[in-house]
């Protein structure tokens, strides 16, 4: 029982670092990814758009029948916090004397509350990953490892995609960095919790938490970064969005 202990430690760590090096893939090359924002909003856009419909959806509809039901509530869910409660946020923040906006090469300007969106959807994903990790591990360590392997594969793209939304969205750069991390941790934190309570996490309840990342993930994408990501004009665009997607099937390739 201890080594298992050990093993999901371990791979829950792991794939919290993968998340923090697509992050660092980001900051290595901050200056190029603030000038090439738009085509790395239009891969971030293919990379939820193709984790949401070709994993994270087809999985929850093998827990619950009521899959579908719950990306709809989700959608419209983040349509609401976006338009309402966050946008509220956002305003006051750009009014609030106390907070000051980010600044970079001589322009300043408030973040937008879509970053905070993203935020609270990639954060729900990577709490989902914990969970498989450590029910995995519950049902055998066979299963442990296949289900680290499966999350591992994107988790280095989702720690560039959340970085290059909030930095696109106009996040300083230490409190984008903070709000990856926080995801990153987000999976070995969903692994431990669930390993030492895995017998009340119901397989419909895991379902239904999956489906709700599915629609966040179709939200942000169709709604707002894809909309964003026109900016990038000719195929650079098209090209950024289609490998965001390919990225995803690799990464179901990989995992199976």
């Amino acid at each position: 029982m201890e080594s298992r202990w050990a093993s999901v430690i371990l791979s829950g760590g792991f794939a919290g670092a993968a998340t923090s090096l697509g992050m660092y893939l980001v900051l290595a090359r901050e200056r190029w990814s603030r000038l090439n924002s738009a085509p790395l909003v239009s891969y971030s856009a293919g990379v939820l758009l193709g984790v949401g419909v070709l994993h994270v959806l087809p999985e929850s509809q093998e827990l619950t029948p009521y899959a579908p039901a719950f990306v709809l509530v989700s959608f419209l869910l983040f349509y609401f916090l976006e338009h309402h409660m966050f946008f509220h946020a956002g305003h006051e923040a750009q009014h609030h004397p106390g907070l000051e906006p980010d600044c970079h090469d001589g322009h300043c300007h408030s973040p937008h509350p879509l970053g905070m969106v993203a935020f609270v959807g990639m954060t729900l994903h990577s709490l989902i990953d914990g969970i498989i990790i450590g029910t995995g591990f519950e049902a055998g360590a066979d299963v442990g490892l296949l289900s680290t392997l499966a999350v591992l594969a994107h988790e280095v793209p989702e720690g560039i995609a959340m970085l290059s939304i909030l930095l696109h969205y106009g996040y300083h750069r230490n409190r984008a960095v903070l709000l990856t991390a926080l995801v990153a941790v987000a999976t070995p934190a969903g692994a431990i919790i669930t390993y030492a309570l895995v017998q009340a996490v119901r397989p419909e309840v895991l379902g239904s938490l999956m489906a709700m990342a599915a629609g966040s993930f179709i939200y942000i994408a169709a709604s707002d970064l894809i909309p964003e990501s026109h900016r990038a004009r000719g195929w650079k665009g098209s090209l950024a969005l289609t490998g965001g997607v390919l990225t995803a099937v690799a990464a179901g390739l990989v995992a199976h």
